[in-house]
């Protein structure tokens, strides 16, 4: 299958997920439609896994990074967006949704030694999050923050979630991307099961065939197909391009919205999704970047170090005037970057948000 069919398959799979979980929590509370997606995901998930994966024995390591990554990235944004869809348009929850990479970049700058947090990105985040406000406050007003607040919370819990696991994930040793998906799921299902029985107790439903048909195309046309896609997505573009997906879901979101809702979002919140978006994505000029820089170093002033007498280029300090290729200290001068796309030993990227 062609690229950019796959990319627009994937984002609209994932674009569909708001949408089809505000249609399906009308029927499931919250907590009961977050155990009945990871269950009845989990046997799709287990026989794609065995008929596209790998063979692959799991130890106790892979266990635990199974264990939190289906905290993370299943059972928690599975409930927070059900939870949060019930108060919000389902395009404002795709809108929010595409805050995912911006929570990553800034958890990444706290928890990962590799990626140090910068000026610059305390800047595109700042950015990312005004986008956020513009996104929220139409629907805020009009719908009270009693209800429309705490729907934009709860779906933000999701991608702050979600951002959460990725962090782990590279924190983990790989594993298969599909084995570690069906992992995630028998997590996310054992783990929400009880929580739902003891919140929800018995949920009298109807077995109509629009409550059947609205669950079934949430767990396979919104859930496991497009994690498949992106499965495929990632084998064949690369990381890169499949996480442009992530970008694109938000349009189908609300184009989705539009036609079987009649959802009109007010234009701030494209301002606001453009924002996220933007920094999430976009480098900063170079002139705003030397800038940010300077204010940063007037900011948080280092303190000087004594210069070493030798001969130039000498010492990691900064002995000479250029300083050693191999300083690190202030004085050096070449400063050591993370790799790009990750070292060697970096695990790629997880499997896809599940929505």
């Amino acid at each position: 299958m062609p690229t950019p069919i796959l990319l627009i398959l994937t984002a609209a799979g994932f674009g569909a997920s708001p949408l089809l979980i505000a249609e399906a929590v009308v029927h499931f509370p919250p907590w009961t439609l977050a155990a009945l997606r990871a269950a009845l995901g989990l046997p799709l998930l287990l026989l794609a896994a065995g008929a596209l994966g790998p063979r692959y024995r799991p130890d106790w390591h892979d266990l635990l990074t199974a264990l939190v990554g289906g905290t993370l990235v299943v059972a928690i944004p599975f409930v927070s967006m059900a939870a949060g869809m019930q108060y919000i348009p389902s395009g404002m929850g795709g809108m929010l949704y595409a805050t995912m990479p911006l929570f990553t970049l800034g958890l990444a700058a706290l928890f990962l030694h590799d990626e140090p947090a910068t000026a610059e990105q305390a800047v595109r985040i700042g950015t990312g999050l005004i986008g956020v406000a513009l996104i929220s406050i139409p629907a805020i007003l009009a719908g009270g923050f009693s209800q429309a607040g705490f729907g934009t919370l709860m779906v933000l819990i999701s991608p702050l979630s979600y951002a959460a696991g990725n962090v782990w994930f590279r924190r983990r040793r790989k594993m298969p991307p599909l084995v570690l998906s069906a992992g995630m799921f028998a997590v996310g299902a054992v783990t929400v099961w009880p929580l739902a029985l003891l919140i929800d107790g018995a949920v009298p439903v109807e077995p109509s065939l629009a409550v059947i048909g609205t669950l079934l195309a949430l767990v396979v046309l919104a859930t496991i197909a497009p994690n498949l896609l992106n499965y495929a997505l990632v084998q064949q573009a690369g990381a890169n391009r499949a996480a442009l997906a992530m970008f694109l879901m938000p349009g189908f979101s609300v184009l989705f919205g539009l036609v079987f809702r009649g959802e009109r979002l007010p234009l701030l919140a494209f301002v606001g999704l453009a924002l996220v978006i933007g920094a999430s994505t976009a480098r900063l000029p170079v002139r705003v970047r030397r800038l940010v820089r300077g204010w940063a170093g007037r900011a948080a002033p280092v303190a000087p170090v004594p210069r070493r007498r030798g001969r130039r280029g000498a010492g990691a300090a900064g002995g000479g005037r250029r300083g050693g290729r191999g300083g690190g200290g202030p004085g050096g001068g070449w400063r050591s970057r993370p790799p790009r796309g990750g070292g060697a030993g970096t695990p790629p990227p997880p499997p896809p948000p599940p929505l």
